[in-house]
């Protein structure tokens, strides 16, 4: 199996390759679906032949292009079912605790309020009907890939991790490596959170593919 990590600007997708084809981790937000095309064909992959993109969460960073995925090469979006909703609604999560300093606190409001909010209206997240509904412990053997769905809800309700048989986790926004492997510091629910997190330390993990920033080894992080 092979994995390719797909820098998206501020945000990751991943595509899988094995015997039995290939596979996408989220999708990047809508101003970037260009350049996800363009990573693709680089990598030699014909758009129509992804078997399955799946989701990690709902955020716009993440099903981003889903909508344009679906409608143009006819792809299947699989999300957990409490993230569905912000596929089907086009909305986002509101009022997410940060936990972070005041300073940054505010120059993350300063971003949100000029650079965020003009290109979420520039290029809106355009809403969509899941192919696939994932629920804990499900796995996608039938579509040709060893791995299975870890529910990790914290950072939203339906965050996933997906683990592979290889002991490869795409972890979504639940760890992120933004200047160093770190947990969420944006959530919705913390005391779920906290229960993911241990869920996850039991897990035989090797390496973490996150949303934000680069793989990196799961020892690495310091819980």
């Amino acid at each position: 199996m092979e994995i390719k990590h797909l820098s998206l600007g501020m945000v990751n997708a991943y595509l899988v390759k094995n015997k039995n084809g290939y596979f996408l981790i989220d999708t990047g937000i809508p101003m970037t679906r260009y350049k996800l095309e363009r990573a693709l064909e680089l990598e030699g992959v014909k758009l129509n032949e992804i078997k399955l993109v799946i989701i990690t969460h709902g955020d716009i960073d993440h099903i981003g292009n889903c909508a344009y995925l679906q409608k143009k090469y006819g792809l299947k979006i699989a999300v957990h079912e409490a993230d569905a909703w912000m596929c089907r609604t086009g909305k986002s999560i509101q009022n997410r605790k940060r936990k972070s300093s005041p300073l940054a606190k505010i120059k993350s409001s300063v971003i949100g309020q000029l650079i965020i909010k003009p290109l979420m209206k520039k290029y809106p997240l355009e809403a969509f009907e899941p192919d696939m509904i994932l629920s804990d412990g499900q796995d996608f053997i039938k579509e040709g890939f060893d791995a299975k769905v870890v529910h990790i809800p914290g950072h939203s309700m339906g965050s996933i991790g997906i683990l592979t048989g290889d002991s490869d986790f795409f972890s979504g926004d639940t760890i992120n490596n933004r200047k160093r492997p770190n947990v969420a510091d944006i959530v919705e629910n913390e005391a779920l959170l906290v229960k993911s997190l241990d869920k996850i330390k039991i897990l035989n993990v090797r390496n973490v593919y996150p949303g934000h920033g680069s793989p990196f080894l799961m020892a690495e992080l310091k819980f």
